[in-house]
């Protein structure tokens, strides 16, 4: 019998954010949860994020429903149907708390792939010369970029979305909001301590090494590019229904195919890991 993570231990969730940390992300199957027992077990690992948006049901602020699926002409849930690039939650942000998102599948589509890299394991592997050089790069995000189209989608779902508002259609701006346009490409994980990059790749715009802009931009980010993304280090995942995933947003980044059954859909929390672990220190950047 599946064991839930309902009935773990304080140790049982220490542990389970070690396995996190460590491999990048952690799939738990046969859940059965409700919106509330979701953002329960999130909120004895650490802090959980709670919203706002019209994608976050009243009684549980702490869930953002991911779903295409359209309901008299409103999207009920974040993102759409179509593919999206790489990303991770933290978008342009330079400094931010909730480093884990969880995805609990309600509704399943066995023809949509969720992948992941493990941009720790990535860093791992280089030369000590390319890691040194990476550790001098600072990196400009910017989320309002060309390629950060991830919140925005062709056709019906793009035009639901003028029915929100343009707060919301842009969500959570406000909430991103930074004074700090650099951050570094190379940083220790606040619960272990290793090295990790953190390319965000749709909202990469600028460079700079030791100071300096790359001004061959386009070479350097093909570089990288071509270096985090190889099949070694990604793993895929295609969702049914209780499935919990978890997976750790500085460590990985996560892609989406298409989306075939528009009634598809996942609960997502996002949170920290300050409940879980003693010594966790928040995600600073000087």
């Amino acid at each position: 019998m599946v064991k839930q993570i309902l009935d773990y231990t304080d140790e049982q969730f220490t542990q389970l954010v070690h396995q996190i940390v460590d491999k990048g992300s952690v799939v738990l199957y046969d859940q059965n949860l409700t919106r509330q027992q979701l953002a329960e077990v999130c909120a004895r690992m650490g802090k959980v994020e709670e919203l706002d948006y019209f994608m976050n049901p009243k009684d549980s602020p702490q869930i953002s429903i991911v779903s295409g699926k359209v309901v008299d002409g409103k999207p009920i849930g974040m993102f759409g149907p179509t593919e999206l690039e790489w990303h991770a939650n933290g978008t342009g942000r330079y400094n931010f708390d909730e480093i884990c998102v969880g995805l609990y599948c309600v509704e399943e589509c066995i023809d949509t792939v969720l992948s992941l890299v493990d941009q720790k394991k990535a860093f791992e592997e280089l030369s000590e010369e390319d890691k040194n050089y990476y550790r001098n790069i600072e990196i400009n995000l910017n989320n309002e970029g060309e390629r950060a189209r991830i919140w925005r989608n062709d056709g019906v779902y793009s035009k639901a979305y003028e029915n929100v508002g343009e707060e919301n259609f842009r969500i959570g701006q406000k909430h991103y909001q930074e004074t700090i346009d650099r951050r570094p490409l190379v940083a220790k994980h606040p619960v272990d301590g290793k090295e990790y990059l953190y390319p965000m790749f749709i909202y990469l715009y600028k460079a700079w090494y030791k100071g300096k802009e790359i001004e061959d931009f386009q070479a350097f980010y093909d570089k990288l590019y071509s270096t985090i993304t190889r099949s070694r280090y990604m793993t895929h995942h295609v969702f049914r229904k209780g499935d919990l995933l978890f997976m750790d947003q500085l460590l990985t980044s996560h892609r989406r195919s298409a989306v075939k059954n528009k009634d598809r859909q996942l609960w997502r929390t996002a949170f920290d890991y300050s409940k879980a672990v003693a010594d966790y220190k928040p995600v600073v950047f000087e």
